[in-house]
């Protein structure tokens, strides 16, 4: 507000300041018109000015550092913010989110992402703020508007809805566009923090433990006792004060098979196509590789085609016979080589093509071409390198084989096929001795290979015998042979009296049960079995049966290095798109606005202080008009604003008609008070006005 004096003051002034006020005093008189309301209005009171003060009060034509700095140090923060928190986040990816060991609380890590978001929204809007404000005052310079219009324009930032107003869409489309940017902001700066979420992973560790292992070499300290006892196979004492010997003679490979836990183990895993359930020694989530020597077969196949004429046949369409190392011997008893000589032999016959008598009546079969397939596979070993793992306890493995030879001739030409080992037995007794025996290469392979065979007479024996069948009519000839089956035991075989064929015998062939029977999971008493001998599948029972030896048996261990994957939460840097979109996206939607507010900068060649009270006072006091339609709602509000001072049309401009003072005033007019504001021109006012 203008500072007054006393009249006497006014002699105290200079003399040059009293030619002054008798100047202004006759352009007084002269400007009483419609054209020059507002100086008649105010009715100002005349006072001097004082050495101590200045004359002339003037607006500066300059905008400072402050503003610029604002808007610029403001984005630069922002971009600070945001790269800060990238490096934050990816600082923290994979770390743990718990434990000791923890990079840091979660609730730490929650809190800062969501001040970093915060603070990254605040100091972006603040220099959208400046420029909204640089912009705003640009357009009140260049466009007259509704007062209302005006009030819109300053409220757009405080209230959303206004935005969508026709009047406040057609003043500045610009303006409404960096105030629902702005509003946006508050919604996009929630998505940084939901980059980072805490997942649970399996963290390695690593010890070494004692598993369940098989050592078909293992004989304890090598005494009769520990021999036998580690041994599938009996090892009986061959005394030295009979015949002039020391050691021991193997039992029968082909005994009875439902007494042997070997051969009881042998038909479960045929049946079941797998291994005992493997338990993990290391918890829910481990692995390690465990390697051993086990039993692995070799085999050979030759096929040929038949044409058979005979219908009324019954043909075993499977016929196994195991060779045991007994019966080996007995077909070639001077037989002293090097390898074993036991072996099974498998025949499968399957229909090819059958060919038909048309009569008038019916179709009857005259022929059936069948195809033979003749497997030999003989017993040898193997190194195994088996992968285990164990994920939520559910296992799995990966096997690698290496074989490495057939098994040893184990049908001796001793006497009594005796093994020789001095010390096997007690003092030459029919007891086991109790001290290490005096164990050869050649011994120690022998009882190796023993154990071996063992396991391959308990496999094998189960597939011994023959699976019948006969080929039965059919009423078209497109179809393929039916077969109606019956199974035979070793060739024992009942009638019942309603004409059922069934088995009389102990030791019949499971073979219709197991894998060998490709329709095996679909297979039932409507149906005829398909078989299919192969290698892989002898060799992955073998595997089976071997690791399910050193479960039932629980004779042998192993040390291996055990990979424990424990469950850790750690944070993870999953979404990074949803922290790199929104921060850097809006930096760049925002160039163009600050580019705006810092042109309309330029433009005004002054500054504008956005929400300031007295650049609104400082501004708006110069227009009698704009005074007389505002004294209405003088107690401020919504409901007080007179409907006159709403629809008035105002610019800020330069007033009109000052030209003969010594200063230029601006203001907010309406438009025949106002002309564009002169760039560079003195804008103020005189004190003793």
């Amino acid at each position: 507000m203008p500072r007054h004096h006393h009249d006497d003051v006014s002699s105290q002034a200079p003399h040059h300041n009293q030619t002054f006020s008798s100047s202004k005093s006759e352009r007084s008189q002269n400007s009483k018109s419609t054209t020059n309301l507002s100086i008649i209005s105010r009715g100002t009171k005349i006072s001097a000015s004082t050495p101590q003060e200045p004359a002339i009060i003037t607006s500066k034509w300059n905008y400072g550092w402050q503003v610029p700095t604002v808007i610029l140090a403001c984005y630069a923060a922002s971009i600070a913010i945001a790269l800060a928190h990238l490096i934050l986040f990816r600082f923290i990816d994979g770390k743990p989110a718990d434990g000791p060991n923890r990079v840091a609380p979660q609730s730490y890590i929650t809190t800062a992402s969501n001040i970093m978001a915060n603070s990254f929204g605040f100091t972006l809007r603040a220099a959208l703020s400046v420029a909204f404000a640089q912009y705003l005052w640009h357009l009140f310079r260049v466009q007259t508007m509704k007062v209302s219009t005006i009030e819109l324009l300053f409220a757009i930032r405080s209230n959303l809805f206004q935005i969508f107003r026709r009047s406040t869409l057609a003043a500045s489309p610009t303006l409404c566009l960096l105030a629902v940017f702005m509003w946006a902001l508050q919604v996009i700066t929630s998505f940084p923090p939901g980059a980072i979420t805490v997942i649970t992973i399996q963290q390695a560790s690593y010890e070494i433990l004692t598993v369940p292992t098989f050592n078909a070499s293992f004989m304890g300290d090598g005494s009769g006792v520990d021999a036998n006892a580690n041994s599938l196979i009996t090892l009986s004492p061959a005394p030295e004060n009979g015949p002039p010997y020391d050691g021991f003679t193997t039992g029968l490979f082909d005994g009875d098979k439902s007494t042997n836990l070997i051969n009881r183990l042998a038909r479960q895993v045929l049946i079941t196509g797998e291994s005992f359930p493997m338990l993990s020694p290391c918890g829910v989530n481990c692995s390690y590789t465990l390697q051993f020597e086990g039993p692995y077969t070799t085999c050979a196949t030759v096929s040929w085609t038949e044409v058979y004429t005979n219908l009324t046949a019954t043909w075993a369409i499977y016929s196994g016979q195991w060779i045991s190392p007994s019966e080996a011997s007995l077909v070639q008893s001077l037989y002293n080589g090097t390898y074993t000589l036991a072996h099974l032999n498998a025949t499968t016959l399957t229909p090819l093509s059958i060919t038909t008598n048309d009569t008038a009546e019916f179709q009857t079969l005259t022929s059936v071409t069948l195809q033979t397939d003749n497997t030999l596979c003989a017993p040898g070993r193997a190194n195994y390198s088996v992968q285990n793992t164990w994920v939520n306890n559910a296992y799995s493995r990966q096997v690698t084989k290496v074989p490495i030879d057939k098994l040893i001739n184990l049908e001796i030409l001793t006497h009594d096929s005796v093994v020789i080992v001095p010390g096997f037995t007690q003092n030459g007794t029919y007891n086991y001795g109790t001290a290490p025996a005096n164990w050869t290469v050649s011994t120690l392979a022998f009882y190796r290979d023993n154990n071996y065979m063992a396991m391959f007479d308990a496999l094998m024996s189960w597939l011994d015998g023959e699976f019948q069948a006969t080929v039965a009519n059919t009423e078209t000839a497109a179809r393929p042979p039916i077969i109606s089956y019956q199974a035979a035991w070793d060739e024992q075989m009942e009638t019942s009296p309603n004409g059922v064929t069934t088995s009389s015998g102990e030791n019949g062939t499971i073979i219709d049960n197991t894998r060998f029977n490709s329709i095996f999971n679909t297979y039932n008493s409507s149906s005829h079995p398909q078989f299919q001998i192969s290698e892989d599948i002898f060799n992955d029972y073998l595997l089976n049966m071997t690791m399910s030896a050193m479960q039932a048996y629980g004779r042998w261990n192993a040390s291996v290095n055990v990979t424990r994957d424990n469950p850790v939460n750690v944070f993870s840097f999953s979404a990074p798109l949803n922290l790199l979109v929104p921060y850097f996206v809006t930096l760049l939607l925002a160039i163009p606005f600050i580019l705006l507010g810092g042109l309309a900068l330029h433009w005004n060649g002054v500054s504008a202080t956005d929400g300031s009270f007295m650049q609104i006072i400082t501004t708006s006091t110069g227009s009698a008009i704009l005074d007389r339609a505002a004294a209405g709602g003088c107690l401020g509000g919504d409901e007080n604003v007179p409907r006159e001072l709403k629809d008035l049309k105002i610019r800020f401009g330069e007033f009109i008609g000052r030209d003969d003072a010594l200063v230029k005033r601006a203001g907010f007019g309406v438009e025949s008070e106002i002309t564009t504001l002169k760039k560079g021109a003195s804008y103020g006012t005189a004190r003793w006005i």
